[in-house]
């Protein structure tokens, strides 16, 4: 069963990098079909496997041998890894996949765009929080006036140091999160965010902005998953 979760993971992996290529384009998701970015060549059935096709074609395209960027190979992987590891599913687990999928797209583009993409942000954040109303989860609605508050605050001390599309992230998510889980996310987040800042600087490189979504959904996995295996 958890192989079935695996495949199915890997194959929803497959549709969030095209949405995170596509949508801040403006492109559509359903044409042109998938194509090779480079030759334009319209891939194939045997060209759409999850993780099987990229790797036998050695990370390259088949018909102009281009290198393909590995990404869409770790979004399969990781989410295969994630619907087996929440697997078996119930409404409780369905809910719970929607938020971190819906963060780890939020995540990709943010990574290639430095934005918070309004639409993936406003629907995902309108269906968990009616499924969440339906399911009777709790709801902590007095942390969204905190955390705007602090943000307030933060921004006296530290004038720009977390954009409004993040603000907006947090406050939602904060609805879902004991103060505990929430302190902890922004804990893992800004350890995350410090060690890759600290390694693009050995690396030589200039960081002007760096996209902070991506730490913030690394920081809901983990304590999600770690919240889920205690049940």
């Amino acid at each position: 069963m958890k192989l079935l979760f695996f495949v199915l993971g890997t194959i929803f992996g497959s549709f969030f990098g095209l949405v995170a290529d596509r949508l801040p384009q403006g492109r559509s998701l359903l044409v042109p079909r998938s194509h090779c970015e480079f030759c334009q060549h319209a891939l194939q059935p045997l060209d759409l496997i999850p993780l099987i096709s990229i790797i036998s074609c050695r990370f390259r395209c088949r018909y102009c041998d281009h290198k393909l960027a590995v990404r869409y190979f770790w979004c399969e992987l990781l989410t295969g890894v994630l619907f087996a590891y929440v697997s078996p599913l119930t409404w409780s687990t369905v809910w719970l996949l929607a938020w971190l999928s819906a963060s780890f797209v939020l995540a990709l583009i943010d990574a290639d765009h430095l934005i918070v993409e309004t639409r993936v942000f406003l629907f995902s954040s309108l269906f968990l929080l009616l499924s969440a109303i339906w399911l009777a989860r709790p709801l902590y609605w007095w942390h969204v006036p905190l955390v705007l508050l602090s943000y307030a605050g933060l921004q006296l001390l530290l004038p720009a140091s977390l954009g409004r599309g993040d603000l907006w992230l947090l406050a939602f998510w904060s609805l879902f999160l004991t103060w505990y889980a929430f302190l902890l996310l922004l804990v893992i987040a800004s350890f995350s965010g410090l060690v890759f800042y600290g390694w693009q600087k050995l690396q030589g490189k200039v960081l002007r902005e760096i996209p902070f979504v991506p730490f913030l959904a690394l920081g809901l996995t983990i304590v999600q998953l770690a919240a889920n295996a205690g049940r």
